[in-house]
């Protein structure tokens, strides 16, 4: 089906131009010209240092890879704008779809179409749950670090830090996001039997309302003695970290964050957070090429993981001062 429908597209050149350049934002370099394969980016757009340094890393990697890269961000973590931008790159017949879902269900239709389309689509950071066998046939592979792997080392830590036990709170991204269990479902595989979730709570990613959160429960919990909280990203607990500091109770209370943005790694290095695990944002180079191999005809491995790593007070301003992070 794709291959006469892209002879038509190929003749009829200035109206596929005019499609393409539609369906995005004016970061994608116009439409495709003949020499070059059309990427559609379904993208999570606005969300904080992770996401801008992973998107633009996207770009940047297609860009110098010699791909047509048309990004599609949407606001707010509207899913509905996210599929509508799919199924307009399934209409348009690109020749692949990366995926960055804000939600990790509701997929199976869209999907279905790119099969259908014979359109290649590649997940990235966040895995989507499909039930549709034919939507399944869609997904060549995954790119991105481990969310599991992550929330484990968060557990370990503070299995290391309180051998007799301890009781906190975690602080959770968006529910019915695929990272928001998997970094629960790490957490849970090896927490320790003695270490105590008093209550976990959704601040939605952001500073403001973790800050918020988190003297809430401070208050709620002060007779517990709480002194561990788990932020599944930077920014919750940069905001955690406030309401601490607020509370009189900096440096008995320690903050795991996981990210790696610079903003953290600096209150790291300052007494303000305790631990940070690095979810790697720079993998561009890792999903273009597993997109060119595809499209070339090679085999791509189905599950494609980027190595990520931790930081203490003493590796993260090693970190700072060798001014190599991109984020």
């Amino acid at each position: 089906m794709k291959n006469w429908k892209k002879a038509i597209a190929l003749v009829a050149s200035a109206a596929a131009l005019v499609s393409v350049a539609a369906c995005g934002s004016a970061d994608s370099e116009g439409g495709s010209d003949s020499g070059k394969k059309t990427v559609g980016f379904v993208a999570v757009g606005p969300e904080g240092g992770f996401r801008t340094a992973n998107e633009n890393d996207i770009k940047s990697a297609f860009k110098d890879a010699g791909f047509d890269l048309i990004y599609s961000p949407t606001q707010n973590n509207d899913q509905q704008k996210q599929i509508q931008a799919f199924n307009k790159f399934v209409n348009d017949e690109v020749d692949a779809i990366i995926l960055s879902s804000t939600e990790d269900s509701g997929w199976d239709e869209s999907l279905k179409k790119a099969a259908q389309a014979e359109i290649p689509v590649f997940t990235v950071d966040r895995n989507v749950e499909v039930k549709d066998s034919e939507a399944k046939k869609a997904i060549v592979s995954h790119i991105g670090p481990s969310n599991e792997w992550a929330g484990e080392q968060a557990a370990e830590f503070v299995n290391k830090n309180f051998p007799d036990g301890a009781n906190g709170f975690i602080l959770e991204g968006p529910a019915g996001l695929s990272v928001v269990k998997d970094r629960g479902a790490g957490w849970d595989a090896k927490v320790a039997k003695n270490v105590k979730v008093l209550e976990s709570q959704s601040a939605n990613w952001s500073t403001d309302e973790a800050k918020t959160v988190t003297a809430g429960l401070l208050d709620k919990y002060k007779s517990e003695n709480p002194q561990f909280i788990f932020a599944q990203n930077d920014e919750m607990g940069l905001g955690a970290a406030q309401a601490v500091d607020a509370a009189g109770l900096k440096g008995k209370v320690k903050i795991i964050t996981i990210d790696g943005t610079k903003n953290a790694l600096q209150a790291l290095v300052d007494g303000d957070l305790s631990y940070v695990i690095e979810y790697n944002p720079i993998f561009g180079k890792e999903t273009a090429q597993a997109v060119k191999d595809y499209l070339d005809g090679k085999d791509v491995e189905s599950d494609i993981q980027i190595e990520s790593k931790t930081f203490d007070a003493t590796s993260a301003k090693e970190a700072l001062d060798s001014n190599s992070r991109a984020y």
